[in-house]
Order: C-alpha cells, then structure tokens, then sequence
C-alpha cells in the first residue's frame, strides 16, 4: 500500500531538510515524502493550497500522514481537510505529534507494515519513546 506523508512547517528549509533525513533512512517505494513547507511565494508561512496540490499528485496512496509544527501550519493542515472531497478526507490523518520524530517514525513503520493504526500511534508515541 502507498502510503504519502506530508510535512508542513512554516519554513521550506525545514520540511526539506526533514524530507532528505527521512528518506535516506527509511528507503520504501512504499512511502513518499513531500516538504510542504512555507508559502506558495517561498516566503515564511504556510499555505493549504500546498496540501491539496499534494492530494493531487499523489493519486496513488491509499492514506495521507500529515504532519505539522505550529499554530497557522495546523491550522493549514485543518483548512486543507475541509476543502478535500469525502474520499480524500478518510485517506487524510492530521497527527499529533512532534514534525520531526513523528514523520521519521511514521516513515519507517510505514515501511514495514500497512497497518495505519500502528502507523499513527508510532509517531504520536515518538516523542517519548525516542525515536
């Protein structure tokens, strides 16, 4: 199953930074990775139309892993949900959990299980299980 985390941060150089780390560790044809970060301008920020255009491109996943580290890029995350069909909205988890350890071990328990509770509840338990 194909599974599509996204990152959403205020900064561009922060999802990309997190984007490379996470895909030289886990390496699954399984998970793809995308650095949502910033404005559509490039400017700090964030921008749901980023979100969706993710939607969009990856057709392919069966569950979107959404990822977020402050206030208006959760807010983001929230207001990209809201404008998703049906269909998209029950592929989509906004999950509560540090951006960094979260997405790392979403990562790399999507690699080796389809079991999306397992997923989720690895990277919610990320912080503290130091991942």
């Amino acid at each position: 199953m194909k599974k599509s985390i996204f990152l959403v941060s205020h900064s561009q150089e922060i999802t990309d930074g997190i984007k490379k780390m996470v895909e030289q560790m886990a390496q699954k044809e399984e998970v793809a990775i995308y650095s949502l970060g910033g404005t559509s301008e490039g400017e700090l920020g964030s921008d749901p139309i980023k979100i969706i255009d993710a939607v969009a491109s990856a057709t392919e996943s069966e569950v979107y892993l959404v990822f977020a580290d402050l206030g208006s890029a959760i807010l983001s995350a929230e207001l990209a949900f809201d404008m998703l069909s049906e269909a998209e909205q029950e592929k989509y988890h906004l999950i509560d959990a540090p951006l960094v350890e979260g997405a790392f071990a979403a990562a790399i328990t999507a690699g080796i299980t389809d079991d999306i509770e397992q997923i989720i509840a690895e990277a919610k338990q990320s912080g503290v299980k130091g991942w």
